[in-house]
Formats: structure tokens, sequence, C-alpha cells
């Protein structure tokens, strides 16, 4: 006689609940459609064997007194069904999947893509923070004027135009601090070659240029490295790894646009 408690993993002291949670992790673990091994089907067909008695509270009774080695009462008559035809499906085979289900089944097919847009971003961010912290590379230019620079309804901004033809916008705070005809030192990064800081040659006051992804967007970077480093090593949670990878996408995109929004 076949231990059906075995079957699904349980003892013979376990209850209506576990029974089927126990059944429908086995189910789904070896659902032919799910699983192509060739032992999957008689493993999914003896599950749904164990499931049928110990499912049904009547029989359970009289499978758990042959277990005991007790003779079972005998079975009382049920009442046929009205429809000759009918035979009854065995559990499970018509539970339609929930809309989670379905979304879940989803990103479990496009999850290595979503892995490797984390892996491709993490490899980005590590070279934007890589550009950010290396030597800088420095270029003396000549003020020639400065003009007001009206940017949103109330934000401004100075812009110092260079003799070379390249155009400088920075806070009018900071352009104070800054000449016409004077020569001010550029900084910029070494890889990326993004503008980074303008320093007074005279006085060595350093502003920070805000238009520039290591200014005002700083923050993407820095939130994109942490994103992406989760996205990459933490295994756990089929959604939560997908959400991540769509939003290193973004991310990784919202920086490429970044790296070209500079007034230079």
């Amino acid at each position: 006689m076949k231990n059906y408690y075995f079957i699904l993993g349980l003892t013979i002291y376990a209850s209506e609940t576990e029974i089927k949670q126990a059944y429908r992790k086995l189910a789904l673990q070896f659902h032919p459609d799910k699983n192509p091994s060739q032992q999957a089907e008689s493993i999914f067909k003896e599950v749904n064997e164990a499931y049928e008695i110990l499912g049904h509270h009547e029989k359970k009774i009289a499978y758990d007194q042959l277990l005991r080695g007790v003779s079972p009462a005998a079975p009382t008559a049920t009442r046929p069904h009205r429809d000759p035809a009918y035979r009854p499906r065995p559990p499970g085979s018509y539970s339609r999947k929930s809309r989670k289900q379905e979304m879940l089944e989803v990103m479990n097919d496009y999850l290595k893509y979503a892995l490797m847009a984390s892996r491709i971003t993490l490899v980005f961010a590590a070279i934007l923070i890589a550009d950010y912290s290396l030597p800088r590379e420095t270029t003396k230019r000549e003020v020639l004027n400065m003009s007001y620079r009206r940017e949103y309804r109330s934000a401004s901004s100075i812009q110092l135009n260079l003799k070379d033809g390249a155009e400088i916008s920075l806070r009018k705070t900071d352009a104070k601090e800054f000449r016409q005809g004077e020569n001010i030192l550029v900084h910029r990064s070494s890889i990326f070659d993004i503008p980074i800081a303008v320093e007074n040659d005279k006085t060595h006051f350093k502003a920070k240029i805000p238009v520039a992804i290591y200014g005002n967007f700083i923050f993407c970077p820095m939130v994109m490295i942490i994103t992406s480093l989760l996205g990459t090593f933490y295994w756990k949670g089929v959604e939560f790894r997908f959400n991540l990878g769509v939003v290193n996408l973004l991310l990784g995109l919202l920086s490429l646009l970044f790296l070209r929004i500079h007034f230079f």
C-alpha cells in the first residue's frame, strides 16, 4: 500500500491545511507544463492520487485506519449524479490561475533580461563614480562677458561667456565671485570630460556647475549604484528582482541623458 503522507512529505498527524499546502506546492513543482523532466509527470500523478485520498475527509479516515491495521467501516452509499456521463475531475485540475500568479510567471520568464539590465547598470554606475573620483583635468579660460539667464519662473542664473565660445551657467551667488576679463580654471572629469566646477584664478574661489550630472543630478549615480547592487546580488523574490531591473534600466537611461545636459 502506498504511503500517501510520505508522497506529500507529511506525517500522519498533518492537518487539513498542511495537506492542502503540501499538495499545492508539489503540484506546482512537478506539473508537466512547469517541469519538463521525465519523472515529473509520474510524480505529479502520485501527488494527485495522494491528495485525492488525503484531501477527502471520509477517504482519509478510511486510509488512516488501514495504516493502523484497522479494517475500515463500510462506506456509505453516495447519491449518484444526475448525469450518467459525469466523472469527477482530479483536485486542482480546473483551478484557474490568479492574476498575481500570471504576472509572476511573466516576470519569471523575463527575469534574465532584468538581471542583465541590473548588471549593465552596475558597471555604468561604477564608471560614473570612478569618473567623478579620479583626478580632474584643468584648463584655463578667459571670461569675455557675463549675462543674466532666466531658467524657470523663479530660478535664474548668470551665464559666463568664455573666449573660446563656450558658456557656463552658475548660480547668482557663485557668479558674483567672477569678473569679466578674468581667467578662470575649468575642472573636468577625466573619463567623460564633464565640467564639474570652475575656479577663480586669482581668489581661488571654486563653484560647482549645477546643471550637470555631477551637480544637481548627482543623486542619479548614487541611487543607481545602490539599486544595481541589489538587483545583481539579491536573489530572493522574482517580483522584487524584476522590478529592480526595470528601475535600473530607467536610471541608466536617465543618467545617459544627464551626461548630455550641461551648459558647455
